[in-house]
C-alpha cells in the first residue's frame, strides 16, 4: 500500500473518529440553548462516542472501497478532504441532535463530498492549465 494511500484511509477514519465526539458537544449545546432535558446525559454520550464511532468507522472503510471504484476518483486528495470526507459519515448523527436536522443527510453525506470535491479538482486543474 503505498504512503498516500494508508495516509487517506488513516484520516478518513480519524475523520469519523472525531467527528463523532463534536457533534455529541454540538448535541449537548444545543440542548442547553432550548433548555431541553435530554434523554441521555450530554457527559455520558461523550464518554460512549467512542464506542458510537467504531460503527461508523466499519461503515465508512466499507463504503469507501466501493466508493473509490464508483465514485469520480480524487487525484491527490489532500489531508482535509480526506477528513472532510470521513466526517460526512457521520452526518446520521445530526438526526440525534434534532430530527429536523436529518435533511443535511442530503447534503452532507460522502457521495456529494467525493463530487464536490472532485470537480473542484478538475476546476483548479483546468485554472493551472490556462495560466
Amino acid at each position: 500500500m503505498r504512503e498516500s494511500t494508508r495516509r487517506y484511509w488513516v484520516l478518513l477514519v480519524f475523520g469519523v473518529f472525531t467527528s463523532t465526539p463534536v457533534l455529541s458537544i454540538i448535541r449537548m449545546l444545543y440542548y442547553f440553548a432550548i433548555d431541553r432535558q435530554p434523554e441521555m446525559s450530554p457527559m455520558m454520550f461523550i464518554v460512549f462516542a467512542p464506542i458510537v464511532a467504531l460503527p461508523f468507522m466499519l461503515v465508512a472503510a466499507l463504503a469507501e472501497l466501493v466508493a473509490r471504484r464508483l465514485l469520480p476518483r480524487l487525484k491527490r486528495p489532500s489531508w482535509l478532504w480526506s477528513l472532510l470526507i470521513g466526517a460526512s459519515y457521520t452526518s446520521p448523527l445530526f438526526g440525534l441532535i434534532d430530527t429536523h436536522l436529518l435533511v443535511l443527510c442530503l447534503l452532507i453525506n460522502p457521495v456529494v463530498m467525493h463530487v464536490l470535491l472532485a470537480r473542484r479538482e478538475r476546476a483548479d486543474a483546468l485554472d493551472r492549465s490556462l495560466s
